[in-house]
């Protein structure tokens, strides 16, 4: 227990009035302490302290200056002697607290239902703002225990109706989706799949992902639930889901068994979205990654494979420098002659610029492997900016969406967003002679057709 209190509160709670010197006065002096102790701690809390330990230890030296003794003399007073019991009663009285009514128990579970379950806060938690209540209205309660039972029985009773709502607010198309997905746990939507990690950043993986996501879309799960309560109640139940088997889950009421699977989906899908973003990021990092890979070692591959050109950079570098200021025909001409450069160079036109290469093979690995992630993709994410500056993008975005399902491969030039979407350097591999936009629609599923968009 932290035995400190913060400043401001010593001086507002731990301070004796000139009622409670005259009462705690009133008692033989080795009784004192332990009395004022009691007096105050239950002032502040609206509990009684069970041992020395519970008394904070600034508060105790603040009291024991206020009487004039030392703090030390709290170690003899029995926090559990008939003095001790019999002091609690006249603290009582003299506070001017009353027992615990019917009506003020029927006023306290209501409070507890309304106002404390809704938050998710924990039994201990609870239980603190219980006694505070009972301060604030100069009640004395029952015991601990008995108030410990009462806060747990509301806690369970809300939960109970939060997820029978929740259980009642799906349609009848969702209940045999989630019915079906606890049946066969292992299937592609199944419990234990929904469960799984995303993996790595592979076309499989991304292609599942979509899959679970789609899963969850299809069941329209009423969201708003999640902010009518507190975010506790929710890490709770997708603790409580994560750790049970499906097995587990068919054992509960269907209405419950329901709720909690709705209610973990619906935090699930956050998760799904953000690991689809991850796998998205790190794919397209990897496909560039793998392309420039590619690209550099064909080079190299190139520079070993012409007989001659490594040596001849050489002997051209040594010549620069032990001339650097001869003319050239004077100095590179002797070891290259012009004609051998004007081929080194066509050559090297003749390939491209690096980056223009790269790109080649990044869309080269797009069309023929990633492409039949994008239908898929763009069912299960929406693209959103406040930024003016993306907007060309989300609309050239919608206009890939509303293609999907189109085949034809050259599209007219005005009928597609180019502008501030397409990069300069790359619009010639997207344009054809003829002003045509070249897309390769999207794989179908289950097709081969090449596409692009």
């Amino acid at each position: 227990m932290d035995r400190s209190i913060p400043g401001g509160d010593l001086i507002g709670r731990w301070s004796l009035s000139f009622a409670d010197i005259d009462f705690v006065n009133s008692k033989p002096a080795l009784t004192r302490l332990g009395l004022a102790a009691q007096l105050k701690f239950f002032a502040s809390l609206g509990f009684f302290a069970i041992d020395p330990g519970s008394i904070p230890t600034d508060g105790l030296s603040y009291l024991a200056e206020q009487l004039g003794v030392e703090a030390g003399e709290i170690a003899g007073y029995d926090f559990s002697s008939r003095t001790a019991r019999r002091h609690c009663a006249e603290i009582l009285i003299h506070l001017g607290y009353h027992r615990m009514k019917r009506v003020d128990r029927a006023q306290l579970t209501e409070w507890i239902a309304g106002e404390l379950c809704p938050g998710g806060q924990s039994i201990n938690a609870m239980l603190e703002h219980v006694f505070l209540w009972c301060r604030d209205r100069r009640i004395y309660g029952p015991s601990r225990k008995e108030l410990e039972r009462v806060v747990r029985s509301q806690r369970q009773d809300y939960l109970d109706t939060w997820l029978i709502g929740a259980s009642d607010r799906l349609s009848s198309d969702a209940v045999a989706l989630l019915e079906a997905s606890l049946a066969d746990p292992d299937s592609s939507t199944g419990f234990n799949r929904m469960k799984g990690d995303a993996g790595q950043a592979t076309l499989d993986n991304i292609l599942d992902v979509t899959e679970k996501l789609a899963f969850i879309q299809r069941l329209d799960l009423p969201h708003d639930l999640l902010t009518a309560t507190g975010k506790p109640w929710v890490d709770q139940i997708v603790r409580r889901v994560a750790g049970e088997k499906a097995s587990e889950m068919r054992r509960h009421a269907p209405a419950r068994q329901l709720g909690l699977y709705a209610i973990y989906l619906m935090s699930r899908e956050a998760q799904l979205t953000d690991a689809m973003i991850d796998l998205l990021i790190e794919t397209v990092h990897k496909i560039g990654t793998r392309s420039k890979r590619k690209v550099v070692g064909d080079i190299a591959k190139d520079i070993e494979r012409v007989y001659g050109k490594e040596r001849l950079l050489v002997e051209i570098a040594s010549a620069s420098i032990n001339e650097p200021s001869g003319r050239i025909c004077d100095v590179i001409f002797p070891i290259a002659g012009k004609a051998k450069l004007a081929a080194i160079v066509k050559e090297s036109h003749a390939k491209g610029a690096l980056d223009r290469r790269i790109y080649k093979v990044m869309r080269g690995s797009w069309a023929n492997h990633y492409r039949r992630m994008l239908p898929s993709l763009l069912s299960v994410l929406e693209f959103r900016s406040n930024n003016a500056v993306w907007r060309p993008v989300l609309a050239a975005l919608d206009w890939i969406r509303s293609k999907v399902d189109g085949g034809c491969r050259f599209v007219p030039l005005q009928d597609v967003p180019i502008d501030e979407v397409i990069p300069a350097r790359w619009r010639s591999s997207v344009i054809d002679d003829d002003g045509r936009v070249n897309r390769w629609p999207p794989m179908q599923s289950g097709s081969a057709a090449r596409a692009e968009s």
